[in-house]
C-alpha cells in the first residue's frame, strides 16, 4: 500500500490511490471565495488543454473495451498523484509501467507484491518532474501493451478547499433513440468541464441494462471529461459480471489531499441482512480513512434498512461527514422521514443525470456544503 505522506501529520493512510508527500495550500482570501485559490480554478481547465495538447491514446483496455493487464487505477477509478509522489495499480501479470500522452511517455518505478488471485500491486514512484494533467497508464508485459485512458492524473498540489462534481443515474441506452443518453452526458460532462471541480463522482446506474455496449458508450463519453472521475455500480449496471469487467472493484476508497472518500456497493443487498464480504472490506477502508479531515461516502442507492452492520461501520462507530447517492431520481424529502434514522451522517441524493442534473459540493474547512443542483440546458 502506498505510503504515509511526510508533509502532513493528519494524512489519510493506505489508500490505494493515496498521494505521497503532497505539500497542501491554503486559501489567500480567507475561503472559497479567496483569489489565492487558483489552482482550484484553474485545474479544469489545466486538464482540459492537456487533454487538446496531448490527445491519449483511442486504444484503452482490451479490443472490447474491458479491463485487461491493468485493472486499477483505470479511468472509471484513476489515480491523483503529484509529481515526485507515488500511486499503486493492480496488474494481472508484472510489466513495464509507464505514462503516455501525444506519443510522449513517462517510465515509471514500481515496486511488485503478489496478492490474491494471481494479480500483482505495483506501487509505482512518479518523477519529480511530471508534468500535471491527465495520462494513460500503459503495460508491457508477454509481448503485448495494455493501455488505460485517463488512469493517471497528475496535480501540481492539492488544495484545503476544492470543489466535487457529483452525478448519478446516467442509464446510458434509456431509450430506443440512439444517442440521446449518450449527448445528454456528453453536455453534462461539458459542464462540470467549465466548472472548478476538481474530480467528479458518478454514483450508479451508468447503463441502463448493464451490456457490454452500454458500458463501451459510457466510456465514449467518460473520457471526454477533463477531470478525474469515479464511479460506482447501480442495480441497472447488474447484467452479471459486466460491471466487475469494465471497471474492477465494487468497493474501493482514495484520497484527495487531506479527505478521504470511500465508494461501496447496494446493488441487491437483503433488508436488514449483511452485504457479505463487503462488510469487512468497509471497516478496513473506514479505519484507514479515519485519520482523514473529512470522509465521504459513495453509493447508489441508500435506504433505512439496508445492512445493519454496514450502517454501524458507517454511521455509528465512526460516522462519515457526507453521503452521496442517486437512485430516486429526484432530492430527498426530509418532511416526509427521508432522513438518516441514525441522526449522524448527512445525505444528499442527486436527481437523475438522465434528466441533466447534477450536483457541485464545496469542500471546505468548515466541512462538506452541498450547493443546489445544477441543469443542464
Amino acid at each position: 500500500m502506498s505510503t504515509k505522506s511526510q508533509s502532513r501529520p493528519m494524512a489519510c493512510l493506505k489508500s490505494p490511490f493515496d498521494v505521497s508527500g503532497v505539500a497542501l495550500v491554503k486559501s489567500e482570501g480567507g475561503g472559497p471565495k479567496g483569489r489565492g485559490m487558483w489552482w482550484v480554478r484553474r485545474a479544469p481547465l489545466v486538464l482540459a488543454v492537456s487533454l487538446i495538447l496531448f490527445p491519449l491514446s483511442s486504444h484503452a483496455r482490451d479490443a472490447s473495451g474491458v479491463l485487461d493487464l491493468i485493472v486499477t487505477p483505470n479511468n472509471g477509478m484513476p489515480a491523483m498523484v503529484a509529481p515526485d509522489g507515488a500511486f499503486d495499480a493492480v496488474l494481472r501479470e508484472k510489466g513495464d509501467l509507464r505514462l503516455a500522452r501525444d506519443g510522449k511517455s513517462l517510465p515509471l518505478t514500481a515496486e511488485w507484491t503478489p496478492l490474491p488471485g494471481a494479480r500483482f500491486r505495483a506501487h509505482c514512484k512518479l518523477p519529480a518532474d511530471a508534468p500535471v494533467g491527465a495520462w494513460s497508464l500503459e503495460c508491457a508485459a508477454g509481448g503485448k501493451t495494455d493501455t488505460t485512458a485517463r488512469a493517471v492524473f497528475v496535480f501540481s498540489e492539492f488544495p484545503e478547499y476544492y470543489i466535487i462534481a457529483h452525478m448519478s443515474d446516467v442509464h446510458i441506452g434509456h431509450d430506443d433513440t440512439p444517442g440521446i443518453s449518450d449527448e445528454t452526458f456528453r453536455k453534462t460532462l461539458g459542464a462540470v468541464n467549465d466548472s472548478d471541480a476538481a474530480f467528479a463522482v458518478i454514483t450508479g446506474d451508468l447503463t441502463h441494462n448493464g451490456n457490454p455496449d452500454q458500458f463501451r458508450r459510457f466510456l465514449e463519453v467518460l473520457d471526454t471529461c477533463a477531470v478525474p472521475t469515479f464511479v460506482c455500480t447501480g442495480n441497472h449496471d447488474r447484467d452479471g459480471q459486466n460491471y466487475e469487467t469494465f471497471f474492477g472493484p465494487l468497493t474501493y476508497r482514495f484520497t484527495f489531499g487531506r479527505d478521504g472518500y470511500l465508494a461501496f456497493d447496494t446493488k441487491d443487498y437483503v433488508t436488514a441482512d449483511s452485504l457479505g464480504p463487503q462488510d469487512g472490506l468497509l471497516e478496513e477502508y473506514r479505519r484507514e480513512l479515519k485519520p482523514c479531515r473529512w470522509v465521504v461516502g459513495m453509493t447508489h442507492r441508500y435506504e433505512p434498512l439496508m445492512g445493519m452492520r454496514a450502517q454501524l461501520t458507517l454511521f455509528v462507530d465512526d460516522p462519515l461527514d457526507l453521503l452521496l447517492f442517486g437512485h430516486i431520481h429526484r432530492e430527498l424529502r426530509p418532511e416526509k422521514g427521508e432522513v438518516m434514522p441514525w441522526g449522524t451522517t448527512p445525505m444528499v441524493a442527486v436527481p437523475a443525470e438522465l434528466n441533466r442534473k447534477y450536483r457541485l459540493i464545496d469542500m471546505t474547512a468548515q466541512g462538506p456544503r452541498p450547493r443546489p443542483v445544477s441543469e443542464v440546458k
